[in-house]
């Protein structure tokens, strides 16, 4: 038999950015993050909180090497009227990876309380039919990784 989880993947130096307080519109997304991939700017993951029904915090994890020019970028991009950035620095990556992912229940659960016993806090979360994706303080990548190939019988 197959096994579920078939691959972990790491990847360091990301940061989240958080725009705080954007106009809670139709089109705004589009025009946020167009704003960024027409600069080339890549975006790794994109979460959106609503503060209240006219405005919204985006966050969003990008390259942390890349952060003073993004938000510069986006200071200057028209029609934002965006109250402040946050950044948290000092970010990573983990990416459980398996094509039949999607049909074990469970699984998410499973891989966030592997994180939990550690004390690893998840800052965001992107699914897909085949990974599970986490950002996490980039010191707990490699303890995560051994952690989650360990319990998915995975070689090293």
């Amino acid at each position: 038999m197959a096994k579920i989880v078939e691959l972990i993947e790491t990847k360091p130096r990301m940061a989240i950015i958080v725009a705080k307080s954007v106009p809670n519109r139709p089109g705004i997304a589009g025009e946020f993050f167009s704003c960024l991939g027409n600069a080339g700017f890549n975006v790794e993951m994109i979460s959106e909180t609503s503060v209240s029904g006219n405005l919204a915090d985006i966050s969003f994890a990008v390259n942390e090497p890349h952060v003073e020019k993004i938000v510069k970028h986006l200071e200057n991009c028209a029609g934002f009227e965006i109250a402040e950035f946050e950044v948290i620095r000092k970010r990573g990556l983990l990416t459980v990876y398996g094509k039949n992912l999607s049909r074990e229940p469970g699984i998410a659960g499973k891989v966030f309380s592997l994180l939990a016993q550690e004390a690893i806090n998840i800052d965001m979360i992107s699914t897909s039919f085949t990974s599970i994706t986490v950002l996490i303080k980039e010191s707990y990548l490699a303890p995560a990784r051994n952690l989650m190939m360990k319990e998915f019988e995975l070689d090293a």
